[in-house]
């Protein structure tokens, strides 16, 4: 589970940002959006964060800083990348940054242990890397590494010392302990494994994912609950594996075109919605079948595109990130996706949502969706810099208009040129 997550010098962010999932002493929704970590009492964690701002504000860069932080973990040991540039990209609008790294760092729980695990790189070459672990208050190292220099902490495996010399410039130290299969970086692999990254306007690969779910005879009930849960207009779903090849024979495409698509998709799934036929007496009398791709909605074919991924996160209490989350959702399909994770019964293994969203009504208070601290609020000032803060760290009053207020530019940061902004006013 994710407590916090930070970046510096990438993309947007010059300066270090963070977001957090420590729950504050705020007292609202305290039954059903927080939960206590299992390290102790005193640490609470929230089950979804929101953000929230104006276009080119920065939302999607720090989604994309976590998924670097991901793939890099995930690959940078692989015999495939030696020779490559490391691919992050440094803030561009200052000089201050131009010879500096980009820096990382992930804290999270794995059991009951704590863990902050962090590196600096630039396109060439890793600067600096470092693993501790917490017990109580303080923390111990675990390493830490000055370019090719690492220093083990007294509870890492001894046998670990050997990797130390094959580890590359380019690549992590934490990567290569986990391909020779120690089983802390093992551990810690799995639970960036562990974070899934949607965008809310590209449905292919999620769709493909909930279709191979129904296959599934545990999964495809509980997916086949919550599409009914939404009332789209059908009562069941239904998956066909078939030969790529049948269906390309009822197509216009190339025949070169069709090979390369046999090559790398010999099968396909066909999903399929079952809705209820009725004669003129409004009994229901038969059943029929619509192809969903073909015949349902684009709201429809969304919302099939992330059951999947929601139930898979839901059941395994992982950590789902959706971007551009509302995009051709009705607004209270969406409410009914925040209020699973904000839920003892629903959401019983602490699954995590970090979602980016241009509806404000999602923190009318009066929808009782989040707390201050779950609201967090990206803005690009005029240097191109990219800040973020929760609302509690604004320090927003509970009885104010949160909706009213981000609509009017109240949350803007002061450097911000909002001449720019009430000038934007065109005439056709």
């Amino acid at each position: 589970m994710l407590v916090k997550f930070s970046v510096c010098n990438f993309l947007s962010f010059k300066e270090n940002t963070s977001i957090s999932f420590s729950a504050s002493s705020l007292t609202e929704y305290r039954e059903d959006n927080i939960f206590d970590s299992p390290i102790n009492n005193d640490l609470c964690l929230l089950k979804s964060l929101i953000i929230y701002g104006a276009n080119a504000s920065g939302k999607s860069n720090l989604f994309g800083a976590l998924n670097f932080m991901k793939r890099f973990v995930l690959t940078s040991s692989k015999d495939s990348t030696s020779g490559e540039e490391i691919m992050v990209e440094r803030f561009k609008l200052s000089t201050e940054t131009l010879n500096k790294p980009s820096s990382f760092e992930l804290e999270f729980i794995i059991d009951s242990t704590k863990y902050r695990y962090g590196f600096e790189v630039d396109t060439k070459r890793v600067h600096s890397e470092y693993l501790y672990y917490q017990i109580k208050t303080k923390e111990y190292v675990l390493f830490k590494r000055e370019f090719q220099d690492i220093i083990r902490g007294k509870k890492i495996d001894k046998t670990n010392e050997k990797l130390f010399e094959i580890t590359r410039e380019n690549a992590l130290f934490l990567s290569v302990c986990a391909q020779f299969n120690d089983s802390l970086a093992t551990s810690i692999m799995k639970e960036f494994r562990n974070i899934n990254f949607l965008n809310g306007m590209d449905d292919l690969g999620s769709s493909e994912f909930t279709a191979r779910m129904l296959t599934d005879n545990t999964s495809n009930g509980f997916i086949n609950t919550l599409l009914r849960s939404a009332n789209l207009g059908f009562k069941e779903l239904t998956v066909e594996r078939v030969a790529t090849e049948d269906l390309l024979a009822k197509s216009d495409i190339p025949k070169e075109l069709q090979k390369i698509i046999l090559k790398n998709n010999p099968e396909n799934n066909i999903v399929r919605t079952k809705h209820d036929v009725y004669n003129e007496k409004k009994e229901i009398v038969s059943d029929e079948f619509f192809d969903l791709n073909s015949n349902e909605s684009l709201g429809t074919r969304k919302f099939f595109a992330l059951a999947g991924p929601l139930v898979d996160t839901l059941l395994n209490g992982t950590v789902l990130i959706i971007d551009e989350f509302d995009s051709r959702l009705h607004p209270e399909l969406c409410k009914g996706i925040i209020r699973l994770f904000n839920s003892k019964r629903n959401n019983p293994k602490n699954a995590q949502l970090i979602i980016a969203s241009h509806n404000s009504s999602f923190i009318n208070p009066g929808n009782r969706l989040f707390r201050r601290d779950q609201i967090i609020i990206a803005r690009k000032n005029k240097f191109g810099m990219t800040k973020i803060k929760s609302l509690f760290d604004l320090r927003i009053r509970k009885d104010a208009s949160f909706e009213k207020d981000y609509l009017s530019g109240k949350y803007e940061d002061e450097e911000l040129d909002l001449n720019v902004i009430n000038q934007f006013n065109l005439d056709f």
